[in-house]
């Protein structure tokens, strides 16, 4: 389960030459503070969590402004048999490249608890791990770019790199960043709430995660599906809080 959490994260769901990686927001456009997006997760057509990414505000990260994102992700009780997993992070988001500089994550799984902290660098990614036992590990690898994790992918795509053409990014995963080249799999109609949608599909073929995003202005992930060993979880989106104009 552990392997497949890293991943799960993109859920729910997700990580180039800096100069490749400017989707184009800012602090006057699309992400804004105070936007929520809640989820329920579903396994073999069982709601078996809920997920939560939230733009908590702006933020000031070593003097420079940063969005401040939050992800809450947790399994119902009555579905432990199934699935049996909590998690929140914080993470740091560049404005303008849609990457991330800081993330912490804590986790609980099976009564055990851990935390990772992440630094990203221009150069180097620091990553701190605080076991169950209380040990603190520290790893550090060589910087990709563009980086992306699992949340700050689904942020990262909402800016539609694919119209220009850029496919190509590095994920952080558990042996530091690998190049991945994702797929835009064009265009499909899906249920979204009570009505139906027209979504560009986008998918990781290496972390085996697929987004669904709204065609209109705020590109909303409608929809994160990810294999893992319980099957195909899936994140629908069951409601929006806007952000502030």
């Amino acid at each position: 389960m552990k392997a497949e959490r890293g991943r799960f994260v993109v859920l729910i769901l997700f990580c180039v030459l800096f100069f490749l990686s400017e989707p184009g927001f800012s602090q006057d456009n699309l992400l804004k503070p105070g936007e929520r997006l809640e989820y329920q997760v579903f396994t073999k057509g069982l709601p078996v969590g809920e997920q939560s990414l939230a733009i908590a505000g702006w933020r000031e990260y070593q003097q420079e402004p940063v969005l401040h994102v939050q992800m809450q992700l947790k399994s119902y009780p009555a579905f432990s048999f199934l699935f049996s997993y909590q998690e929140t992070a914080d993470l740091y988001l560049d404005p303008q490249r849609l990457t991330p500089v800081y993330l912490l994550r804590k986790y609980s799984e099976q009564g055990k608890d851990w935390e990772e902290e992440y630094f990203f660098g221009e150069e180097t990614i620091e990553k701190l791990v605080r076991t169950p036992q209380g040990e603190i590990k520290v790893y550090t690898y060589e910087a990709a770019h563009p980086l992306l994790e699992g949340i700050s992918l689904v942020y990262y795509l909402r800016a539609r790199p694919w119209q220009d053409k850029k496919y190509q990014v590095y994920y952080m995963g558990e042996k530091g960043p690998f190049p991945v080249k994702y797929l835009y799999k064009g265009e499909q109609t899906i249920r979204v709430r009570t009505d139906y949608l027209t979504a560009d599909v986008v998918e990781d073929p290496v972390s085996k995660v697929t987004v669904w995003y709204s065609q209109d202005e705020n590109v909303y992930p409608l929809r994160i599906a990810i294999k893992s060993s319980v099957g195909m979880l899936t994140s629908r989106l069951v409601k929006i809080t806007p952000g502030e104009d």
